[in-house]
């Protein structure tokens, strides 16, 4: 009877999944949003990117060589532990993001990078190349850390992260099978990283029309993202 249930549910998913027009954020979405950090910096228009990316890496720049995914430009964090979910259902399935090897290896995931900032141990303003502010001067650096209220410190109470979302677990757990190893869907609008589930899946830092800058799921008649994988 579990298995009818199971195969019912991800016949409805296929079909929510084929038959749905939702798309990505644009990357426009960011301004104006919490992650524009312009107003916060009195900083130029132009540089509503350069807050966690950069276009040029110049030889002054601090960029560690090795560094590059997504031209990321905040200085990430050293923290030494932030904890793996566990629970009766779910034990020890996942990685602890900081044990993947020294930063300076790049052994290091998009979580990684969100928690640079998130996990208040680094400075919002704390770029590897310079931003500018005010009349074309480089914002001030290592001044304005993270609120208490959106900082993550401690991963052992939150949704897990830095497993890998094949289909023999999400069958074990009744939720939707993954289309492949870069997305939860078929259109690559939820997606995975090398099959793991990361922070950047279920948030997207661009989508500011959202209050938690979730990714664009369909629309849930429980009114929550959460169903679109936990049927």
């Amino acid at each position: 009877m579990r298995t009818l249930r199971l195969l019912a549910a991800a016949a409805a998913c296929v079909l929510l999944i084929s038959s749905s027009s939702w798309a990505k954020a644009p990357k426009s979405a960011i301004v104006n949003s919490a992650h524009d950090m312009r107003s916060e910096f009195n900083a130029a228009s132009f540089t509503v990117c350069n807050f966690c990316h950069v276009a040029h890496k110049t030889v002054a720049d601090t960029y560690p060589s090795n560094i590059g995914p997504l031209l990321w430009n905040h200085t990430l964090s050293s923290k030494a532990t932030y904890g793996v979910y566990s629970s009766d259902t779910f034990n020890a399935l996942g990685t602890d993001i900081s044990d993947l090897g020294p930063l300076n290896t790049g052994a290091y995931t998009v979580s990684n990078l969100c928690l640079s900032c998130h996990d208040g141990t680094v400075a919002i303003n704390s770029w590897y190349a310079p931003v500018t502010c005010a009349n074309f001067q480089p914002c001030p650096q290592n001044t304005t850390f993270m609120p208490n209220d959106t900082r993550i410190t401690d991963l052992t109470n939150t949704h897990p992260v830095n497993f890998t979302y094949n289909a023999t677990l999400a069958n074990n757990a009744g939720i939707l099978v993954p289309a492949s190893i870069s997305s939860v869907d078929g259109k690559g609008e939820i997606p995975l990283f090398n099959g793991k589930m990361q922070c950047a899946t279920c948030h997207d830092p661009h989508n500011g029309a959202s209050s938690i800058f979730e990714q664009n799921f369909p629309a849930q008649s429980s009114g929550s993202f959460c169903t679109y994988c936990h049927l």
